[in-house]
């Protein structure tokens, strides 16, 4: 069976103030019927700060302890919600709370998987929420969009469906949403910038709302999951979006990780940087190499043996992995050949400062980035651009 991954927003699961459980009802019907399709399905949600303001009379929360407060007032009503209306087509849901935290730890990441697989053996839908009452970060910038990206590597998902209040992704002045969008261009990102909705903690609809798609959509694509941002009111909008319905704007996948890769990918975020030789990239890229001491120029950050790192060269970042080394030992052995780390380090030591295991790397083409060196170097700047694009 497949996996499929559903976010809903505030946005769209409140009306006129309140939860609309003839809503949610009817996303039950639809994910029962994808059970019949091969589909198993996993729900995030948001909703349980709003859900707990409403129940106390309080229009806003602006303290963090107050956004803490309102969650843990609202979580239980949004998860008997919830039951009832998957109840009515005879499934059982069961409740994730997950942080950061709990996909940044290696040991807490499978478990949170062992839980889900088990879930689905049995039938039971999960329902996923951020564990706002014990977790800054999520309240703080409201990103459950990344949160559902990041369920779906642990739940080996296929595809990610962000239900919203708007029906795609628009660039400035055109009147229809992208159909499909291969890759998060710097004018993607420029038309996604901006602030967030009041309603929810991040904002389904609005500016800032289309920004935390964005990252959500850049996380689940670099995972090799496909990424579906879709009107949550379109009429049968889960079902159609599994079955492939040209319905929204779809981001393609553009890696093929699976398992741990995609878990180094973006399981949790990068303790330090390696700034690397241009020419690293191609080693990297289109040879499979391991990468090693001597494409090190620089190290930015302190951290420990085993520690996630990002990979940069001068046109920024385009890997991540785990290094063998701390920074203090990198610093020293930055562009020695293998051979000479030993004798430096005054013991024996790994050749490589990440093995090509523990390495994740973008989609481009290394050989497309080595001929534009080449332009570069010539001064063909103009071609150089034509090639790029």
């Amino acid at each position: 069976m497949k996996t499929l991954v559903v976010k809903i927003g505030t946005s769209t699961l409140l009306r006129g103030g309140a939860l609309d459980e003839a809503y949610l009802a009817d996303v039950a019907r639809q994910v029962a019927a994808l059970r019949e399709d091969g589909w198993r399905t996993v729900v995030v949600t948001s909703g349980a700060v709003r859900l707990g303001l409403d129940t106390i009379g309080r229009a806003q929360a602006v303290r963090l302890a107050e956004k803490q407060a309102a969650a843990a007032i609202g979580q239980s009503l949004l998860m008997r919600a919830y039951r009832r209306a998957f109840a009515g087509c005879d499934l059982h849901v069961a409740q994730l709370l997950l942080t950061r935290a709990d996909v940044a730890d290696r040991r807490r990441f499978l478990n949170a998987r062992h839980t889900t697989t088990q879930l689905f053996r049995w039938g039971v839908v999960p329902v996923v929420n951020e564990n706002d009452t014990v977790a800054t970060e999520e309240i703080r910038f409201g990103d459950n969009d990344s949160l559902a990206a990041l369920t779906a590597l642990v739940a080996e998902a296929e595809l990610v469906l962000l239900l919203s209040d708007v029906d795609g992704f628009y660039l400035p002045g055109e009147s229809a949403p992208l159909k499909r969008i291969e890759r998060i261009t710097p004018e993607i990102e420029a038309a996604a910038g901006g602030t967030g909705s009041r309603r929810g903690t991040g904002g389904a609809g609005g500016i800032g709302g289309m920004r935390t798609k964005i990252e959500a959509a850049r996380i689940a694509t670099q995972a090799g999951i496909e990424l579906v941002i879709a009107h949550g009111r379109e009429t049968d909008v889960v079902r159609r979006v599994a079955r492939g319905d040209s319905l929204g704007t779809r981001f393609a996948p553009r890696l093929v990780l699976r398992g741990r890769k995609r878990w180094i990918a973006h399981g949790r975020p990068p303790q330090g940087a390696l700034l690397l030789h241009d020419r690293a990239r191609v080693a990297l890229l289109d040879k499979g190499s391991s990468l090693l001491p001597v494409g090190i120029l620089g190290v930015e950050g302190e951290f420990a043996p085993g520690a996630l790192v990002a990979l940069r060269d001068s046109r920024g970042e385009y890997g991540r992995g785990l290094s063998n080394y701390s920074a203090a030992d990198l610093r020293r052995i930055a562009g020695m050949h293998s051979s000479q780390i030993a004798p430096l380090l005054g013991r024996s030591a790994l050749a490589e400062a990440i093995h090509r295991d523990n390495l994740t790397l973008e989609a481009a083409s290394a050989e497309t980035y080595a001929e534009e060196i080449s332009l570069d170097q010539a001064g063909g700047r103009e071609q150089n651009h034509r090639a790029e694009k």
